[in-house]
């Protein structure tokens, strides 16, 4: 064949091949998947988030990302990262400080943004597996992304690994492309590879930005770029050094903020803390943070961690190996109870069956699917740069987890990259008995490793018996969650009725029952249900006994157990149980923080004592607060002192059905008396409203700020005291 001829060959064949994607991208199966995907990741998450996912119920690093997000918002910039434990990479907090600005912190925007970014991913994943495998493969791969529940639950959670994944997909689809470009003849149109080239260089750099794991991907990248390609090799090497520039570029503005602030730190801090903690079999975690929270600079704590870890190793590098070892096979290995399965307290009966039901058949069974039929594409396509790729990519993955350690939530991305490759395998698995005998000895060999590995090693992971044993628990407990609503109905009698239908052997249906109890004035009843050996983490029990005391005019012993030390540390969590358990006596005066406001406040936090001695609680940006009706003036000992920077306090305290008294403070150093008057209850009536005593509550919001990296709490203001008098 003449060149000329070639030439018209190879023409022919790129527009074949450019008509065959355009319709992967008109594909209207694909796009139904899409838009199928955001509905089941908006609903499913609004179904297992009844209330909203507020603070209270963050899991794993949710709170630090909300906090920082929170402190860019009010205009404090990057500063949470001065005094938290380390420096993260800034894209995701910056994405979450957008929707923070334009449509608040609620959990529905943040919901909606992040489901539409892992929607938007299955196109990239299903195009990846179209490229190997053919249209069958993409459709697969893109509906085996649409069931894969941990994206949907990542797209509900605070967490990076969803901007992570997105950023990553579409980074492969135009490295994949710019390789192809590569192989074009002279000719060819250079600025159409530049774009190529330069986007993946920027979506590689703003990955890096999201998570800094992926700036070891980028020298991986460059090579691959290089090598193993019948292009020039001048336009390879121009290409793969493109792709470090444009990437570089993109990282260059916070690698310059961290040197101008901290002197070093490159993406994050992150490396050191894990190393060190790597390094000792990642056990003591309190110990090592503390330790490391009295270094001030984040770079001299990043440098100090890398020097404690790599001492560790060095000491004992066989202990070191070993570890490594067994963390790299435990990012293959599912485990039920990781924080990002919201799955905890599932053996009391607090999580629904359809989640552990989904759990298993949609994570772990369809893991397991995805894994084998991952091998099963690898080994059954022909030749693809995409097989190269995906290698390096998994190699890097089981690296990181060698050095540092291994949890759930790093095999998202591995997994995502697996996902085209089954999308493949089951396209090709009518095609089994014939292709694989063909593909020669060492890829069977290869596959049959793969699969003992698998069988071996995830599929044991799996524990039926924990999700058998919460579904079972989610049904006793049926009773139990409608006392729960008559007794904040004011209903005892009817709640204690629930009550005893439901798991009596289960600590929160003890709890609860014995609440009903209290509320009934039986308080020697309520104490008898309590088992003698109560577990010592759980704050109820000390609740129980300090209202039956307070009830019976025992102010001192009401105090004494209201004030243990395992309902200071409950905070929150303690002040919500018991304001939804408690029905407590009228009171005209309320020291907060004095352990005796339990029962009248929620929304606050645990208590702390000012350095004259004051004792006080801060409030979240929502609280509640309940009130006398017969008391008509009611005066707040309040304190508004905000960060420098940060906007004053601006308070508004509402009676239900009432008009809103504002109050703006100015940030202030010492105690502040203010009186709220016209909260008048005969001015309004009171609605029927379960969550309020019969004579009523207040509802006070605040533009809450975060304190600081150590402390990153949604605060309001700190309250001291409550006064109702009647006026005359």
């Amino acid at each position: 064949m003449s060149h000329e001829d070639q030439e018209v060959t190879d023409r022919d064949a790129q527009v074949a091949l450019i008509r065959e994607r355009a319709l992967y991208w008109r594909d209207p199966l694909i796009w139904g998947v899409v838009v199928l995907a955001l509905l089941i990741r908006i609903t499913y998450n609004l179904a297992l988030h009844s209330d909203g996912h507020p603070p209270g119920s963050f899991v794993i690093d949710e709170n630090e990302y909300f906090g920082a997000a929170h402190m860019l918002v009010e205009g404090r910039g990057f500063s949470f990262y001065d005094t938290a434990l380390w420096v993260r990479p800034p894209l995701y907090v910056a994405s979450l400080a957008a929707i923070f600005s334009l449509a608040g912190d609620a959990y529905l925007p943040t919901l909606l943004f992040q489901s539409l970014l892992s929607a938007l991913t299955l196109p990239a994943l299903g195009w990846l597996a179209f490229v190997a495998g053919g249209k069958r493969a993409g459709r697969w791969a893109a509906l085996l992304g649409l069931l894969y529940l941990p994206f949907t639950l990542f797209a509900g959670l605070l967490l990076s690994e969803t901007l992570f994944v997105f950023l990553f997909a579409w980074s492969l689809v135009l490295l994949l492309l710019a390789r192809e470009w590569l192989k074009r003849p002279e000719g060819s149109s250079r600025w159409r590879g530049f774009a190529l080239i330069g986007g993946a260089g920027v979506l590689l750099g703003l990955g890096v930005l999201t998570r800094a794991t992926g700036l070891g991907f980028l020298p991986l990248a460059a090579l691959w770029l290089a090598w193993s390609n019948s292009a020039p090799l001048r336009r390879r090497l121009l290409s793969a050094f493109l792709l470090l520039v444009i990437c570089g570029l993109t990282l260059l503005p916070w690698v310059a903020r961290n040197y101008a602030a901290y002197g070093h730190i490159l993406i994050d801090s992150t490396g050191g803390y894990n190393l060190w903690l790597g390094s000792v079999g990642v056990r003591d975690e309190q110990r090592l943070q503390a330790d490391l929270l009295t270094i001030s600079n984040p770079a001299e704590r990043e440098s100090y961690a890398y020097s404690q870890g790599l001492a560790n190793i060095t000491a004992n590098p066989v202990a070191f190996v070993g570890k490594g070892l067994k963390e790299s096979l435990d990012l293959w290995r599912p485990s039920f109870g990781a924080e990002e399965r919201q799955v905890r307290g599932f053996a009391l009966g607090r999580v629904p069956a359809f989640h552990l039901v989904s759990l298993f058949l949609f994570d772990d069974l369809l893991y397991v699917a995805i894994l084998l039929l991952g091998v099963a594409g690898l080994a059954l396509a022909p030749p693809h740069p995409f097989k190269s790729l995906t290698g390096l990519w998994v190699i890097l993955w089981v690296g990181v987890s060698f050095i540092f350690f291994a949890v759930t939530r790093f095999r998202m991305p591995v997994v995502a990259c697996l996902i085209p490759w089954a999308g493949v395998g089951l396209s090709s698995l009518g095609q089994l008995r014939s292709r694989l005998p063909a593909a020669g000895r060492t890829v069977q060999a290869a596959s049959a490793i793969g699969v003992v590995a698998i069988a071996a090693l995830v599929i044991p992971s799996i524990s039926l018996a924990d999700t058998w044993l919460g579904i079972e628990r989610w049904g006793q407990q049926a009773p139990y969650r409608q006392a729960e609503a008559l007794l904040q109905q004011g209903k005892p009698q009817e709640a204690e009725a629930q009550y005893r239908l439901a798991n009596t052997a289960i600590t929160d249906t003890r709890y609860g029952l014995a609440s009903a109890l209290l509320q009934e004035g039986k308080p020697q009843d309520a104490l008898a249900v309590l088992a003698a050996d109560e577990p010592a983490d759980r704050f109820e029990p000390l609740i129980i006994k300090g209202e039956a005391a307070r009830l019976a005019g025992d102010t001192a012993s009401a105090r004494s157990l209201f004030n243990a030390r395992v309902v200071q540390v409950g905070g929150a969590d303690a002040l919500d149980w018991a304001w939804d358990h408690l029905s407590p006596p009228p009171t005209s005066t309320l020291q907060i923080g004095s352990g005796l406001d339990l029962g009248y406040v929620r929304g606050f936090y645990g208590p702390e004592t000012a350095s004259d001695g004051t004792r006080f609680r801060w409030s979240s940006d929502r609280a509640e607060i309940r009130w006398s009706g017969a008391l008509t003036s009611t005066t707040f000992v309040w304190n508004g002192w905000r960060p420098q920077g940060t906007a004053p306090a601006i308070i508004s305290l509402t009676r239900i059905q009432a008009q809103p008294l504002t109050k703006r403070l100015d940030s202030v150093d010492t105690w502040l008396t203010d009186s709220g008057a016209n909260i008048d209850p005969s001015k309004a009536p009171m609605p029927d409203n379960a969550q309020c005593s019969s004579a009523g509550c207040l509802q006070m919001t605040v533009n809450g700020f975060i304190g600081s990296g150590a402390d990153p709490r949604l605060l309001g203001i700190r309250l001291s005291a409550i006064t109702e008098s009647v006026v005359k």
